[in-house]
């Protein structure tokens, strides 16, 4: 089971609401990104490495009620605050799955499309999470990926130095999960 410090920045409240800004934040590039995929209604999508999954519940809309998603992810405090978002919005069409892509589980599910948003950056083998997700698609789905390339590349005007501080403890975290 995992815990809150499976993530550099917890799975608390807060979290969970720097999470929901961020998805906002990025929300307009990722629905873009999913229509260019050809996301749509009766589908089934992964969501891999779902968080709290503002993704999911956009990409159930998308794919309507014939469609499925299945959200994945190791925190089990996000995967609760997901199942009490779809009580709330009254979805049935999202399962949510723990999984510790690190520990090479993945659920047994075919899927015509899959999503990730910085996700690869954070596991110890991106290849062979990225084989998984490839053999779990239909054989003709898709992978829509955000990804950090360069995350040494984040800076803020004027100089803040708990965003650099962030920064480092990301990137040694990176460091030492290395294979």
């Amino acid at each position: 089971m995992a815990s809150t410090k499976d993530y550099v920045l917890g799975t608390h409240d807060e979290e969970i609401e720097r999470l929901g800004l961020q998805h906002r934040a990025w929300r307009q590039c990722a629905l873009e990104a999913w229509q260019s995929a050809g996301i749509g209604t009766g589908q089934t999508v992964l969501d891999v490495g779902c968080g709290p999954g503002f993704a999911s519940l956009d990409l159930a809309e998308m794919v309507g009620p014939s469609g499925r998603v299945v959200a994945i992810d190791k925190s089990e405090r996000f995967l609760d605050a997901l199942t009490a978002a779809c009580r709330e919005r009254r979805l049935h069409n999202i399962t949510a799955r723990m999984a510790d892509l690190d520990d090479g589980e993945f659920p047994d599910v075919t899927a015509d499309r899959a999503w990730c948003r910085w996700v690869f950056a954070f596991v110890k083998n991106p290849r062979a999470v990225l084989e998984r997700v490839a053999a779990a698609l239909a054989p003709d789905g898709g992978i829509v990926l955000h990804e950090y390339f360069d995350y040494s590349t984040w800076r803020a005007a004027p100089r803040f130095l708990e965003l650099e501080e962030f920064v480092s403890a990301v990137m040694a975290s990176w460091r030492d999960s290395a294979p």
